[in-house]
């Protein structure tokens, strides 16, 4: 187990270790890198947040209402 969690570290840093290479070079690279980062973390953000809102719903569905009209005998 100890063998995956080193590799699984490894490889993030590694990642940010060559993105950081690349955004180095140039510019250009650097703007549509931080671009690409913000349309993606935007996106998944809005996305979270529609289903954080969904299940927020459904709770508030399935648990009883004070406010809820009274029945009508009949």
């Amino acid at each position: 187990m100890a063998d995956i969690e080193t590799g699984l570290y490894e490889n993030t840093v590694g990642l940010a270790e060559r993105f950081a290479e690349v955004a180095a070079t140039d510019p250009i690279a650097a703007t549509m890198m931080l671009s690409g980062f913000v349309f993606v973390t935007l996106s998944a953000g809005t996305f979270g947040a529609l289903v954080a809102g969904a299940v927020v719903s459904e709770l508030r569905r399935l648990l009883p209402s004070p406010r809820a009209p009274p029945q009508q005998a009949r």
